[in-house]
């Protein structure tokens, strides 16, 4: 079965993050792995002082960086990022923007889909691409 290349955007840049596996970081801590903020009115979801979304489990975590991450890969988002985006523009949008931390998320995406072809010019529609259901 071919592995969701959408969940594997959030894997490499919740790794970069700290989680799910270290307990110090503050993504483990918020169950955030993408360390998203909420634009939400207020009240409406629980956030830290800095506006980072606080939720109750790491796969209620998981599910919205996996929705935010496909919103932003089809350019349905705010963000700027448009499905002809290479994934450095995408990166930017989490704050990766250092040639160290996206060599790091670009290696464990070439490692993760066995694609050595995958670069930080890679366009964001080639991880819509047989998304798996």
């Amino acid at each position: 079965m071919p592995i969701n290349k959408i969940e594997v955007i959030v894997d490499a840049l919740g790794r970069l993050n700290g989680c799910p596996n270290d307990p110090s970081s503050e993504a483990y801590k918020l169950r955030n792995p993408l360390m998203l903020k909420s634009y939400a009115r207020m009240g409406k979801h629980e956030v830290t002082v800095e506006g980072v979304r606080i939720f109750t489990s790491f796969l209620s975590g998981y599910k919205a960086a996996c929705f935010d991450v496909e919103l932003k890969l089809k350019g349905q988002s705010r963000a700027n990022v448009k499905s002809d985006s290479g994934l450095d523009q995408l990166l930017l949008c989490y704050g990766i923007k250092t040639a160290v931390a996206i060599d790091n998320v670009v290696n464990f995406i070439r490692r993760a889909l066995s694609d050595d072809s995958i670069t930080r010019h890679t366009l964001c529609n080639y991880f819509l691409e047989s998304k798996a259901e």
